[in-house]
This record gives C-alpha cells, structure tokens and sequence, in this order.
C-alpha cells in the first residue's frame, strides 16, 4: 500500500498497479532521455572531428563484426533503412575507410570491410567515445553502474539476423 500527498496536503493511498504503470512509464522516459542524451553528447564530440554517428556507428560495427558484413547486415543491425547504409557506405569508401569486397559464396553479394584508414580511425574515436562516457558516468557510483548495467543486461536484446553477428556494436557500448 501506498501514499501520497495532495496539493492541499492530504493523504491518498495511491493503488499500486497504478503505481508500477506509473514506474513503467518514468523507466521509459529516463531510458529514453539517457540514450538521446548519450548520442547528442558522442555527436557533438565527433562532429568537432568531422565525423557523424551513423559513419562512426558503421565503422565500429564493421570492425568488430566477427566476419565481414554486408551492407544490408549492417543496415539492419544500426536500425537505418538500406538506402541510407548504401550512401553512408558510399562516403566512407570514397574516403578511404571502408572497401566493399564480393563474397566468396555469391558474389552480388558485397561485404564491408574495414581498411587501416578506418582501423585508425576507429581507434581514435573509440577513445573520443570513451572519453565521453567517463564524462557521462562521472557523477555515478561504480556499484550503481553496476547494479544499472546487470539489470539492462537482462533486458531482451535485439533480434533478427544480423544481431547474432554484431553483439555489442553501440558507439557507447565499447570496450
């Protein structure tokens, strides 16, 4: 059972299933508000060294994919519609960062893979990433973080094709 105050100070009991949708619905929205905070923070970070985040976001994926993926592959696991995969693929091979290679099994089929410019690059922006979660996660205590992180570990996960070859390709979501 559970109380609260009025705006005239009086006590009502509150019902609890109400309460739990309630609690639903604040979990929604802080997760929601953490996950735009985090990208609007990792964006202005990578935008001062010209890169957006689906770039960012392909190249890490792609390069800690187990084997090379496709372009359709990685599309569905960032959650971007193919045309757009097909365009940020585009710019990133003209820029040096990525090459599409045929498969060895049906070669209409292209895979990404990442070339040392990108593995270089990869590497400094996982330590801008990096630099922004530190700052994120500054004012958090460590057995809080861990607390928050086993229970969003229990949370499903994605699933679909592609999710299975990409485990853990966030931006944030880094080692």
């Amino acid at each position: 059972m559970l109380f609260e105050f009025n705006r005239d100070n009086s006590v009502r009991m509150i019902d609890q299933s109400t309460h739990a949708f309630d609690l639903d619905e604040r979990f929604e929205k802080a997760l929601r508000n953490t996950a735009t905070a985090w990208r609007q923070a990792v964006d202005r970070r990578l935008r001062r060294l010209g890169v957006d985040r689906i770039s960012w976001m392909t190249i890490a994926a792609a390069t800690q994919a187990r084997a090379p993926l496709s372009q359709s592959a990685l599309a569905d696991a960032l959650a971007v519609s193919r045309a757009s995969m097909v365009h940020t693929i585009d710019r990133l091979v003209r820029n040096g960062l990525v090459k599409r290679e045929s498969s060895t099994f049906d070669r209409r089929l292209k895979r990404i893979v990442v070339t040392d410019a990108g593995a270089s690059l990869y590497s400094r922006l996982k330590d801008e990433v990096a630099a922004v979660r530190r700052q994120m996660l500054a004012m958090v205590e460590p057995g809080e973080l861990m607390h928050v992180t086993e229970f969003l570990e229990k949370l499903p996960a994605p699933s679909g094709p592609s999710a299975s070859a990409l485990a853990p390709v966030l931006p944030g979501n880094l080692p």
